[in-house]
């Protein structure tokens, strides 16, 4: 949990980390035969560094196919996606020359890293966000802040409710306590669902369990969130359908491609330069955590096929000894605790755990196969 000295100190620390815009239309922004090739623009009279997604974006508010320049780039054919991005952004000024967007720059690699539609542009600011916390703390009784995640250019503050849940059904030690999180993203701010498992001390970010409020313009908006909360806080933040998922969860398995995307974003995230102890870390982070992949990839061989030569989609359709559950459970552990494996931005894997919980599951149908 998070004591009031701790979020003081961390709203002094992040408040004013928000991101740099600037208000241009389409005409202010200038690209030359060389802006691809260098991840340059330029704008009144200035160059300015980009990053190697901003063109992507660029194209995808021309309605140019990003996968398009995606494409060429893999193929060097810059100087063709560079003409092809200058054609299609000049057709867009005459249509729409009045439209104006934000160019949105990191502070920390000092380029522009996004481009939106201003009025699609619904970010508080970190202040703001520590506030909105505190005035919920203030209007909620027994809210509590377990943690502030600030990773991949995205800051949660997660509220828990005193209230606790348990599912003996499930189990004896299936008891959980549920909130919200404030986030922050590049272009707007949301709430998202929380949920704390006491058991393994695991917190879990779910989006469109429950909540689903994105933050507009102006006050009413945030009345309307404490009206919802208000609401939410009688039944101590549970979502209706979590029982339910949580059930299905623990029955339903996980499918080759949902367990090899898992140990592949862990695995990933492994900081190490050393070849060879990267590589030991690797297999010591799949056995502690998701044992199951080797076991499935073993029974592929030997039913006559090779794992690397499948599809995702082929993927999808195999099943592993291992549940959604449990799946799940180790992203967010692994989000919730220091490991020895050094992950960068291991707190994501809160995310990726409550993602994961909330998706349609690849075989969460497989019976009816049988029909």
């Amino acid at each position: 949990m998070i004591n009031q000295s701790e979020f003081d100190r961390l709203k002094s620390e992040l408040s004013g980390q928000d991101p740099l815009i600037k208000r241009v239309k389409l005409s202010d922004i200038d690209l030359d035969d060389n802006s691809l090739k260098h991840n340059s623009i330029e704008v009144d009279g200035s160059r300015i560094p980009v990053s190697n997604k901003f063109f992507n974006r660029l194209g995808q508010m021309v309605n140019l196919n990003a996968g398009l320049i995606n494409k060429m780039s893999k193929n060097e054919d810059k100087e063709i996606s560079t003409k092809l991005l200058q054609a299609v952004k000049s057709y867009s000024e005459t249509r729409d020359g009045g439209q104006e967007f934000l160019l949105i720059g990191d502070k920390t690699s000092h380029q522009v890293v996004n481009i939106t539609k201003a009025n699609k542009y619904n970010r508080l600011s970190n202040d703001s966000l520590f506030n909105t916390a505190s005035t919920i703390l203030n209007e909620i009784p027994d809210m509590h802040i377990e943690s502030i995640d600030n990773h991949g250019g995205d800051l949660k503050i997660n509220m828990i409710h005193g209230s606790q849940v348990g599912y003996e059904k499930i189990g004896k030690d299936e008891v959980f306590r549920f909130g919200i999180s404030l986030v922050n993203g590049g272009t707007s701010s949301r709430v998202d669902d929380f949920f704390y498992r006491l058991a393994c001390a695991n917190g879990a970010v779910a989006r469109n369990l429950q909540t689903a409020f994105q933050f507009g313009q102006g006050q009413d908006t945030f009345r309307e969130l404490l009206t919802l909360m208000q609401g939410w806080a009688k039944t101590g933040f549970v979502p209706q359908t979590f029982q339910d998922r949580l059930e299905r969860a623990m029955t339903t398995k996980a499918s080759y491609s949902e367990l090899e995307r898992a140990l592949y974003s862990v695995t990933n995230a492994i900081q190490e330069r050393d070849v060879d102890l990267k590589q030991n870390l690797i297999k010591g982070a799949e056995n502690q955590f998701f044992p199951e992949f080797d076991a499935t990839t073993k029974r592929i061989f030997r039913k006559g096929f090779n794992p690397m030569q499948l599809t995702d989609a082929q993927k999808r359709f195999i099943k592993t000894d291992a549940t959604i559950w449990d799946v799940v459970n180790e992203l967010t552990w692994i989000g919730s605790h220091q490991t020895v494996f050094d992950l960068k931005n291991h707190k994501g894997f809160k995310v990726e755990g409550g993602n994961l919980f909330a998706k349609q599951w690849d075989l969460e149908h497989a019976g009816l196969a049988q029909i």
